[in-house]
């Protein structure tokens, strides 16, 4: 099948190309460019100058529109590929927590039971598993009875359930024995990504130096920057080949923060994450968050004492949050949520950017940052339809 999308504003988004034309074929884009002229077998869409983008991929997300992606039952992480897609995302993570090991190990094999291109939405690009080997200390809003001490049988239990579908796991570097869960996860080809952690700066500099490549997200759950002890966020700061997750919903991070965050490590090494739970994208007033207790209220998901509960935000709306708080251009704010997630998964030449070659995943946008149209893999996943 061969289409041609004209008319559109262009962020590829290692470049502003303004009106142009993107010809996908076969789920691959075939062309993109300024002076590309449709072919004329081509389907011809008009975006009426919409700014075309790269589909955003959500490294780090529970759930939203209802739907938890901590599940037993792969059709719900199918359900949340179909409703996710309407808010821009075509390529996402299951962040797996959940109230025991054996829980987790349940999550896990529904989300390799519903990994790979879903019709209709999202691609679901395997398991991010947040925990169980975290700091109690720096848990949050993680269930107590997840938490355990790093054990790299459990570990190994927990990657066979995924059945090669466990993309990436956040550790908390000093605990004992997390050293050799890190070591057991970077062969598997895991992404570890250090977080819920009361680290030094030395603990955690240690875990970037070793091979660890991200900071989840940045600022939350984590010992605080200190001038005289930077702690995790210092040392993912000064590690150069370490990206940071940043929940950008002026709610997880207060926007000097956010700013202060991307300046020091560059639009290149900082991905874009909701962290939705299942509330997110909902209606305010009380929720269910696994057994637990949850108010999703004025843009934030609580729990009974307080505790910020994930996030309430979607991505289209992260992504219009950092440009209208000045964080980021739109062009820097497209690459955090698309071209830098795609890299940290090792995706970087197959998604996150609208060149010849990369899967067809794009999303129209409107002058106000609102998802008109999206495709995944080049077929026709979403179209707005006002009320």
């Amino acid at each position: 099948m061969l289409t041609a999308l004209t008319n559109a504003r262009i962020l590829t988004p290692d470049q502003d190309i303004g009106r142009g034309v993107v010809v996908v074929e076969d789920g691959r884009i075939r062309e993109v460019g300024a002076q590309v002229r449709p072919p004329p077998d081509a389907d011809i869409i008009d975006l009426e100058g919409a700014t075309l983008v790269p589909g955003f991929i959500d490294l780090h997300v529970h759930g939203g529109g209802g739907f938890s992606l901590s599940t037993a039952d792969p059709e719900q992480i199918r359900a949340y590929a179909r409703w996710v897609v309407a808010h821009g995302v075509t390529s996402f993570l299951c962040s797996i927590v959940a109230a025991t090991p054996e829980g987790g190990l349940d999550a896990l094999r529904a989300v390799a039971g519903a990994a790979g291109p879903v019709p209709g939405g999202a691609h679901v690009l395997g398991a991010h598993l947040e925990g169980p080997f975290v700091s109690p200390q720096r848990r949050g809003a993680l269930p107590e009875s997840w938490i355990r001490r790093p054990d790299v049988a459990l570990f190994d239990r927990l990657l066979d359930a995924a059945s090669g579908h466990l993309r990436v796991i956040t550790i908390a570097p000093e605990l004992p024995d997390a050293g050799e869960v890190a070591r057991a996860a970077i062969d598997a080809g895991c992404v570890v990504a250090v977080g819920h952690s009361d680290a030094t700066y030395e603990q955690a500099r240690e875990a970037f130096d070793a091979g660890a490549g991200l900071l989840t997200h940045a600022f939350n759950a984590m010992r605080p920057f200190h001038h005289r002890e930077p702690g995790p966020l210092g040392a993912a700061f000064d590690s150069p080949d370490a990206t940071i997750e940043l929940i950008a919903d002026g709610v997880h991070v207060h926007p000097a923060a956010a700013r202060l965050a991307i300046a020091a490590k560059g639009s290149d090494r900082v991905a874009l994450v909701t962290d939705g739970t299942p509330p997110a994208g909902g209606e305010e007033g009380a929720h269910r968050l696994g057994g637990v207790e949850a108010r999703l209220s004025g843009g934030r998901i609580t729990l009974p004492d307080g505790t910020i509960a994930g996030g309430a935000m979607t991505m289209e709306g992260i992504v219009r949050n950092t440009v209208d708080s000045g964080l980021a251009t739109l062009l820097d704010a497209v690459r955090m949520a698309s071209t830098v997630p795609a890299a940290v998964l090792g995706l970087g030449e197959r998604k996150g950017r609208l060149a010849a070659g990369y899967d067809a995943d794009l999303v129209a946008l409107n002058e106000n940052g609102v998802v008109l149209r999206a495709w995944a893999a080049g077929d026709p996943a979403y179209v707005f339809s006002p009320i």
